[in-house]
């Protein structure tokens, strides 16, 4: 692969709203998954895609492309992030929730207490206090959450995919997956 010099760069400047190709992802999919997306360069090297998103509630489709994505994304003013998903790794769409060390922890002691089959008072006051801190902890992970959600805002978020482009959506709400190559709009 040879370098390009760079007296030979080219340099892109683009209004995603004056972009020519574009379109919407998740208009045939049921809720709020609806995202506006724009080519910012396709060639048969790359294919850099914008989407605007951030309305509040919104979530994309679970997909994973073959050569892998690198996303930079842009939360409100100057706060950018950037990330890779290696290839074949699937992201985006609802997360899925994570069992709590708390919940395993409470069920773990039930049934070592149902197990030993004792009538030991001692032993069910050490699960029922266990039980009740396991509830105050769950009430505490739900108070952070509140607290560290951001505010509700426009996100921009540029992908750049390689060769060949080739994209897998495997979500829940679609009744079959789907593999698109290119840009994908539905």
């Amino acid at each position: 692969m040879s370098e390009q010099p760079l007296s030979d760069a080219v340099s892109l400047h683009l209004n995603p709203y004056f972009a020519t190709e574009q379109g919407w992802r998740g208009l045939s999919i049921p809720g709020n998954r609806k995202r506006k997306a724009y080519t910012v360069l396709h060639n048969d090297k790359v294919l850099v895609t914008a989407l605007l998103t951030g309305i509040p509630g919104e979530y994309g489709l679970r997909h994973s492309h073959e050569s892998g994505e690198l996303s930079i994304h842009f939360n409100g003013e100057l706060k950018p992030g950037v990330s890779w998903n290696p290839p074949g790794v699937f992201h985006g769409g609802i997360p899925a929730p994570q069992p709590s060390l708390s919940d395993s922890l409470a069920a773990n002691l039930l049934s070592q207490a149902q197990a030993l089959n004792t009538e030991n008072a001692d032993v069910a006051w050490l699960v029922e206090r266990i039980a009740e801190l396991q509830a105050q902890m769950i009430e505490l992970q739900r108070l952070l959450a509140d607290r560290l959600r951001p505010e509700p805002s426009p996100r921009v978020i540029v992908d750049i995919l390689f060769p060949p482009f080739k994209t897998t959506v495997d979500d829940p709400v679609l009744p079959e997956p789907k593999t698109v190559v290119g840009q994908w709009f539905d």
